[in-house]
């Protein structure tokens, strides 16, 4: 159940990266994060309510609350905004391969170091697969008709996207080492609003951003869905299967994302996919599997 947890967890994260894309360029980054993590919070206290999640909480160590709410702003409100920024920039086709192959290797990495997960010939070989796909996404980032109007903001948006695979990465292993016996219903209630009310703060000094009526009705609908799905039900399985099934192969199996994602750009954004992009994706799926 752990597995299949991370792959519905990349299925709705795949389908809600193509519903934040078509808002990355009209709302801010940080506006939307917040937002969208603000649907998700309000959802996810209702399910704690719902499933007698309060009690936990009740019970719970302050090193596992700080390690819940650590985990939420690191992953969710700065990785995540990194990420929504990386996708008004560089489209889904390319944020999507890149962030997700950099963030399993470097969750691995970090589980090696701090969870004693062993290293073997054949992870070292998927690890170098996944650096040789990176390579060719992140040299296919810069390239095309507008490379020469936004060659600085593609390389920006390349930052953001292996900046949030690292601040994924951080966050994951944090969630493991922290959890402790919570449940996955009562570690979503605390890491989502954490995230929620940091960003937040983050938007006081600017208002107008959570102004719904700035958006339009449908901008608004999209956003709640993303937080619904992704921020909500997506963390939610994907807690349960870093408890049931590790960090590292949570990282891995919910980082087969982009095999949903590029399709759906093509489909839904009329994204170009070039032969790079897909190589590269391709590559580094072949070395999450082997790392797996």
């Amino acid at each position: 159940m752990g597995e299949a947890s991370a792959l519905g967890a990349a299925v709705l994260w795949a389908f809600t990266s193509i519903l934040l894309t078509s808002q990355a360029r009209l709302i801010h980054p940080i506006p939307l994060s917040a937002l969208r993590g603000l649907f998700a919070s309000v959802f996810l206290v209702l399910v704690a309510l719902s499933a007698g999640a309060i009690d936990e909480l009740r019970e719970m160590s302050a090193n596992t609350a700080l390690s819940m709410v650590g985990s939420g702003v690191v992953g969710m409100a700065l990785g995540d905004t990194l990420y929504i920024a990386s996708l008004g920039l560089l489209g889904a086709a390319r944020t999507f391969p890149i962030s997700a192959a950099a963030y399993p290797l470097l969750t691995f990495l970090l589980a090696a170091s701090f969870l004693d997960e062993q290293v073997t010939v054949v992870v070292l070989l998927g690890a170098a697969l996944i650096v040789v796909g990176l390579w060719l996404l992140v040299a296919e980032s810069g390239a095309g008709p507008e490379r020469s109007a936004r060659g600085r903001m593609d390389l920006r948006g390349v930052a953001f996207a292996l900046g949030a695979g690292a601040l994924w990465a951080l966050a994951t292993i944090w969630l493991k080492l922290g959890s402790g016996d919570l449940g996955a219903v009562a570690a979503g209630s605390l890491r989502v609003p954490a995230a929620g009310l940091f960003l937040l703060g983050l938007t006081a000094s600017r208002a107008r951003h959570l102004e719904l009526r700035n958006y339009g009705r449908r901008s608004v609908t999209v956003v709640a869905a993303a937080g619904l799905l992704g921020m909500g039900v997506g963390s939610l399985l994907f807690i349960f299967s870093v408890q049931e099934a590790g960090a590292g192969k949570a990282a891995i199996l919910s980082s087969t994302a982009p095999l949903y994602a590029l399709p759906l750009s093509v489909l839904l954004l009329a994204e170009r996919l070039t032969l790079k992009i897909v190589l590269g994706t391709i590559i580094s799926i072949v070395g999450i599997w082997l790392v797996v």
